[in-house]
């Protein structure tokens, strides 16, 4: 391997001198901006800037307890009283937040880094939001008269710079991670704060670190390796990527404050090694890599109804707006970008601002009213019986302190049965003010929550109020919603007194939105039916996608249709310890719902996440020996990883055939697992092989949706039959002989997956219970299980509602490979699929006489 030393590759040229303060994520033109439309009346503006000033004031208004260690919830503090200070000119917001960064400076020194090289805080990952609201309080008020040259060098060398070389440079990830996402992250907003070039050249450009011997990356290596030429990030989680865009875009605004436009830079692709890069391939093709690559995968991961598969340690179920997208807007103004935007501000909630509107069932109403306890406004709502209807906000408290809930109703119809009250929830607890059921003038309605057990100085907790009328058919109005600590005045609600009215777009109302946020997003355009490329080499050709290296393959029957079948079948290269041991995993989508999930992420404190999620029997593919596929293995980590991919041999997007075949040798020591999946019209065709040159027992998972009907005779297993890791939380575990046709169909809620399995040769069925962590998230598992060095099976899977269109199913094996033949409504659709990894895959269509009328082949690549 080439040692070609990065440097020598590609730079981004730093400027020798930064702009003046504020430059870090806003300048000073925005803070212009903003109180010029301020001053103009501008109601979003207003509603953000009084909201600043609003919780300023609340920071105020008690004396500072600077005593031990400041915590996160300081250095929030000291953030909004910077921007309250910036935006309102009140010098004694921009001393409160001095005092907290003074009180942190002091501390600072003397803090013993943690093993995961935080220093407020545990980690790199927890330290990075308080590295951002500390450099923002700074560089907010770092010009202010009030600040001295001398307290500017205590917070710039005690304090951030602490923070920026201990858990920034200092973050144990060096390279291609989210961890290391948020190292640079903290680089740069402490490097751009203080102007320590050091810290911002690594942050852009990446750093030596001659103790680990390793390169610690910055974005421009981020972008080069880490992102692939199709779109998909490293970890291969969209959950992940989401959040390591949440760090990268921490790094995108203060450069390009300061003259560094990465949005639109020239970055290489890495093409060969280089001295302590990171170690994982992805070398080419060559061509300019950009940020954008990965903001556009996530629109075809996706299935037709938005939906995402949670392939990994994924939480994130749909395609979801992120704030980079509007940052992304303003420099690639991609239609894309403006749909989801536009989704995002989209709002059908006639609600007050600050306020959601939750309708959670029947009809209901709400609109303003001049009919108010106190002041001009109030806010009236109407429900139908049976309906439940809510003004939703989550209000940020000192946990260490009472809180008082109060609100004033006004009952003008209740049929006996509604009922009016607030319902505060935060984490599992819940606690309900009075309730109102019968008509009545102004009423107070009051709940007090006592403090959070062992709760620190300055740790905050939310309450989530539900302002409601539910349960039967009414007519109330609310006002003057309160959230005040008790013995204190100020109402911590914001618009409880319903007094804001008027339109913010949907935009957020933070600071960052604020600066950011544009006021003006077209409605956008987004279409899986348009052909598109993602990065370099992702393609997206007739509703299809494939990611040929980040190795994800998405087949959609119809990509508009949101009831048509689709896949994602997982088969890429090993992408760190947040990946599972699932090479050629599918996941199964159809009627508007995913059917046949990923295992998911579990949590990391949670014995689940090692003993099921990352165990392969969780995915719907094949176990060998009732050991996971390596890394994993017999690992006792959840954080195993190792050099496993698969490799694609066909991908084809037709007309009547769109097929994918995948191989991985690497799973396990001497098997090749083979698999060949294919849409033909309204049912999946999934065809898997297994080759060996030794005998094994082989376990084909499938787990689906809700209970699963057969008539194959099957009878309990005996206790303890499936006890290996994994196979343990298998519950109710049933099996029979499968030695032919297996028809079964998995039914939840009105939906169906009607499955046809044959194996081709003798096999066990095994359907048992998997683990539940909800009931609407059900599923059972399916498992065939065959003996010996070569296996195969091919099963039929058609999504339906109402009946089953596909029939009957025969496989037998040709001269050459299998030849597969399903019957249906229509007619007959003959597969021949070669075992030959060079062969094309081919179907022929028959009328319901037997006469062909079309024909399509699916070449290898």
């Amino acid at each position: 391997n080439a040692q070609t030393p990065w440097e020598e590759l590609f730079r981004l040229p730093i400027p020798e001198e930064l702009p003046p303060h504020p430059r870090v994520f806003c300048t000073q033109a925005d803070i212009d901006r903003i109180r010029a439309d301020y001053e103009a009346g501008d109601f979003y503006t207003r509603v953000c800037v009084d909201e600043i000033v609003w919780r300023a004031e609340g920071y105020v208004s008690a004396p500072l307890e600077a005593e031990g260690r400041p915590g996160g919830a300081h250095f929030q503090q000291a953030a909004t009283l910077a921007q309250a200070w910036a935006l309102h000119g009140d010098e004694e917001y921009g001393r409160r937040a001095l005092e907290i960064l003074l009180w942190a400076a002091d501390v600072a020194p003397t803090l013993e880094p943690t093993r995961a090289a935080g220093l407020f805080t545990s980690s790199t990952l927890s330290e990075g939001p308080l590295a951002r609201h500390a450099s923002m309080a700074y560089d907010l008020i770092a010009t202010a008269p009030f600040v001295s040259d001398a307290q500017r060098r205590r917070i710039e060398n005690d304090l951030l710079r602490e923070i920026g070389w201990t858990s920034g440079h200092g973050c144990r990830h060096p390279n291609s991670s989210n961890w290391r996402s948020w190292g640079m992250a903290i680089c740069a907003a402490t490097g751009f704060a203080t102007g320590d070039f050091e810290l911002i050249d690594e942050a852009i450009n990446g750093a030596w670190d001659p103790e680990r011997e390793c390169y610690l990356y910055g974005i421009v290596q981020q972008i080069a390796h880490t992102i692939f030429a199709d779109g998909i990030h490293w970890e291969r989680s969209i959950g992940y990527t989401n959040y390591t865009a949440s760090a990268l875009m921490q790094v995108l605004v203060p450069a390009e404050n300061c003259g560094i436009d990465i949005w639109n830079a020239e970055i290489p692709g890495i093409l060969e090694p280089f001295v302590g890069g990171a170690n994982h391939n992805e070398f080419g093709p060559p061509g300019p890599r950009s940020v954008k690559y990965m903001l556009d995968a996530p629109f075809y991961f996706a299935f037709q109804d938005g939906s995402l598969a949670r392939i990994n340690d994924s939480g994130t179920r749909r395609l979801s707006y992120h704030p980079i997208y509007e940052l992304a807007w303003k420099h690639y103004r991609d239609p894309k970008y403006a749909w989801l935007i536009s989704r995002e501000r989209a709002t059908d909630d006639n609600a007050p601002p600050f306020w959601s509107l939750w309708q959670p069932a029947g009809e209901s109403e709400a609109s303003v009213t001049d009919d108010a306890f106190a002041g001009q406004t109030a806010w009236r709502l109407r429900t139908a019986e049976g309906a439940r209807v809510a003004f939703v906000q989550s209000v940020q408290v000192p946990a260490a302190r009472a809180v008082v809930v109060t609100g004033h109703v006004k009952a003008l119809e209740m049929d006996g049965s509604a009922s009016a009250h607030i319902r505060i929830n935060w984490g599992d607890e819940v606690a309900f003010t009075d309730r109102v059921r019968e008509v009545g003038d102004w009423t107070e309605v009051r709940a007090e929550i006592e403090p959070l057990d062992g709760a620190e100085a300055g740790q905050m907790r939310s309450l989530r109020l539900h302002v409601f009328l539910e349960n039967g058919a009414g007519e109330v109005i609310w006002d003057d919603v309160r959230v005040t600590l008790v013995g204190g005045e100020q109402n911590l609600a914001r618009n409880g007194d319903f007094e804001a009215v008027g339109s913010a777009d949907g935009r957020p109302t933070d600071f960052w939105s604020l600066v950011h946020s544009p006021a003006d997003v077209p409605a956008g355009e987004y279409s899986l039916a348009e052909d598109a490329t993602i990065g370099l080499v992702g393609r997206h050709v007739n509703g299809c996608t494939n990611f040929p290296v980040g190795g994800f393959t998405i087949l959609r029957g119809d990509p508009v249709d949101i009831d048509a079948p689709a896949v994602n079948v997982t088969w890429g290269p090993y992408g760190s310890g947040h990946d599972h041991p699932d090479r050629l995993a599918i996941v199964v989508y159809g009627q508007g719902d995913i059917l046949c999930p990923d295992a998911g992420s579990w949590g990391y404190d949670n014995p689940m996440h090692l003993t099921w999620a990352n165990q392969t029997i969780a995915h719907n593919t094949l176990t060998v020996d009732e050991v996971a596929q390596q890394p994993q293995g017999t690992s006792n980590s959840i954080w195993a990883n190792g050099p496993v991919t698969g490799e694609q041999r066909l991908f084809h997007a037709g007309e009547m055939l769109k097929a994918t075949r995948t191989i991985c040798d690497q799973a396990y020591e001497g098997v090749l697992m083979d698999r060949t999946t294919c849409i033909v019209g309204d049912y999946i065709v999934d065809i898997f092989r297994a080759t060996s040159d030794a005998p094994h027992t082989y376990d084909l998972a499938l787990h689906g949706p809700g209970e699963l009907s057969t008539g194959l005779a099957l009878e309990a297993a005996p206790e303890g039959w499936l006890s290996a890791r994994g196979y343990e939380h298998l519950t109710d575990v049933r099996r029979g002989a499968c030695a032919g046709l297996m028809a079964g169909t998995f039914e939840r809620d009105g939906r169906r997956l009607t499955i046809l399995h044959v194996p081709l040769q003798p096999a066990t069925a095994i359907v048992a219970g998997d683990p539940v962590r909800s009931a609407a998230d059900a599923t059972t598992a399916f498992i065939s299980r065959a003996h010996g060095e070569d296996a195969a099976w091919v099963t039929v899977l058609e999504p339906h509602a109402g009946e089953a269109t596909v029939q009957s199913l025969t496989a037998e094996r040709v001269a050459g490979g299998l030849r597969i033949t399903v019957t249906h409504a229509d007619g007959q659709d003959v597969l021949t699929a070669p075992d030959d990894l060079a062969g094309a895959l081919t179907l022929v269509r028959l009328d319901a006489a037997g006469t062909q009328i079309a024909r399509e082949e699916a070449p290898a690549l």
